[in-house]
């Protein structure tokens, strides 16, 4: 039996959490370290002006199941388990489940997402889990039995610590999924779109919103393979360096021509 973290960023009592806590019954041993109210979009912010608290609090009765309220950002919370609770260090770290997609350019705001980054940041694997039910909050089908099977994957196969997965999934029913397939990001599915509209005091307002429908650039990404039915899995590596990039830039005539910091040889001491 594997030890887990849960967390998200919904808040420590929202249901989402609830159905993951669920579906890891019998699989693993599970702590649960989740802001004590919602954090939602607060992407990978951390608490460094004011000090944080944790407060052990019951989980929907689940007598066998620990969990810790704290009041900060999923990427507090993860350093708060990580470093303050566990008293072992974790096999991996979970988010979720989200209540709404993360998927594409959402892994550089979601909150979701921010916490299974930090974990990496400490080289403890993790997975982030949104599901697509944003318009209907309280209904989280049939996503346990869902995930399960990749639970099931995960006591099975290492996940590289430096590697975080993220899993969308469809609001539809399980029988009506058509499989799981791994796939890349498609951070071109939409556009923001900025509504002015008139304050009730009277100022001018600026609301965030979306435009969807943009061809996509990425066949079979993550946005279209949940819209077609199948849960994405995408791994996402911590490391966003452009290496091939990097070597192009190299030729460049500002680019200092063997400027690595190699260890001396013998001969050249």
């Amino acid at each position: 039996m594997y030890k887990v973290v849960v967390t998200n960023d919904d808040g420590i009592h929202a249901l989402g959490i609830h159905k993951l806590v669920r579906s890891l019954a019998g699989l693993a041993e599970v702590i649960v370290v989740a802001p004590d109210t919602e954090r939602s979009a607060e992407g990978h912010r951390i608490t460094v002006r004011e000090g944080l608290t944790v407060q052990k609090v019951d989980f929907h009765g689940m007598d066998h199941v620990q969990a810790w309220a704290v009041n900060g950002t999923p990427a507090d919370c993860v350093k708060m388990a990580l470093n303050v609770i566990c008293k072992e260090r974790p096999d991996v770290v979970i988010s979720g489940i989200n209540a709404g997609l993360n998927i594409g350019k959402d892994v550089y705001y979601s909150g979701t997402v921010s916490a299974a980054r930090e974990a990496v940041i400490y080289e403890v694997p993790a997975i982030a889990v949104s599901y697509e039910n944003h318009f209907h909050k309280h209904d989280f089908g049939d996503v346990e039995k869902m995930v399960r099977p990749i639970w099931e994957e995960i006591n099975i196969h290492d996940i590289p610590r430096d590697v975080m997965i993220n899993i969308n999934i469809p609001h539809i029913p399980a029988d009506q999924v058509k499989g799981t397939v791994v796939t890349g990001l498609d951070i071109h599915h939409y556009r923001d779109r900025i509504d002015e509209k008139q304050g009730k005091t009277g100022v001018t307002e600026y609301w965030l919103e979306r435009e969807y429908g943009k061809t996509t650039i990425i066949e079979n990404n993550d946005y279209h393979m949940v819209r077609n039915g199948y849960i994405a899995l995408t791994p996402i590596h911590i490391d966003s360096t452009d290496h091939a990039f990097l070597a192009q830039m190299e030729t460049w005539s500002v680019i200092k021509k063997n400027g690595r910091t190699d260890s001396p040889t013998e001969g050249n001491q």
